[in-house]
């Protein structure tokens, strides 16, 4: 079953076009990983599936989620999907999280724009998604603020704030930048884990051991328009295009 399908997107940032006739599915159960260079658009496509592109930006194609054109949803419409079905963990935290607010507050405010809980519960669900993104201690860590926390820290409670209301699509660009290998381990189990249970991901890398250990497919992206898409298997063992090949070598 398709979930999420972009049919030929493209982006506008003033006269600079960032994507061109950008499509692609995402199946149920299916982890799609995004590679290119920087400013190739990557995160470009992530943030306008999530409707958080900028004002002067200009758009055209479909974004269909479950068959709806998120793109031509009212704000009100898309706030609902947004978090709820849609999750996003940006590629850098320390821009995400509000220094004033405890980090439990943050991930319990995601869960509660979407369903009506008491406090215990958001609490629970708060903890409960933080051990899930293997944050040690989440009792302990909820209750400190986020210039307490390092940097892998920070990216795993945006992770732990993007699942707690167990989304059917998560968005993930660079999510494993900022993480030592150990942790870096634990998120990708995490992000299998969740294709398990049939939940779809998107997950924009520079990082091609990223790809091979957790991905389905690969979409290569170059300058905006994608170049090759296949297998994990196909792409790596006869890649097409010469960017691809160029992109491997540099491992």
């Amino acid at each position: 079953m398709t979930l999420l399908e972009v049919k030929n997107l493209n982006l506008w940032y003033g006269d600079f076009q960032a994507l061109k006739e950008v499509s692609f599915s995402l199946g149920e159960g299916e982890i799609l990983c995004i590679v290119g260079e920087s400013g190739s658009g990557k995160t470009s496509i992530l943030n306008a599936i999530m409707g958080l592109l900028s004002k002067g930006a200009k758009v055209e194609g479909e974004v269909l989620f479950m068959g709806r054109d998120l793109l031509s949803l009212e704000e009100e419409e898309l706030r609902k999907i947004r978090g709820k079905e849609i999750a996003m963990v940006f590629q850098e935290p320390s821009s995400y999280l509000d220094p004033l607010f405890t980090v439990g507050v943050q991930i319990g405010e995601t869960y509660t724009a979407h369903e009506k809980a008491i406090k215990e519960v958001v609490s629970r669900k708060v903890v409960e998604s933080m051990r899930r993104a293997g944050i040690p201690d989440p009792e302990t860590k909820a209750r400190m603020y986020p210039h307490q926390l390092s940097g892998g820290l920070k990216q795993r409670v945006c992770i732990a704030s993007a699942i707690i209301c167990g989304p059917k699509v998560l968005l993930a660009d660079e999510p494993t930048t900022a993480l030592d290998v150990s942790v870096q381990k634990r998120i990708l189990h995490l992000f299998r884990s969740m294709k398990e249970e049939g939940r779809s991901l998107i997950i924009v890398t520079h990082d091609f051991g990223v790809v091979a250990e957790v991905g389905d497919r690969v979409l290569v992206l170059k300058e905006g328009r994608v170049i090759e898409e296949g297998s994990v298997f196909e792409v790596f063992d006869s890649p097409k295009e010469d960017y691809t090949r160029m992109l491997l070598e540099s491992i």
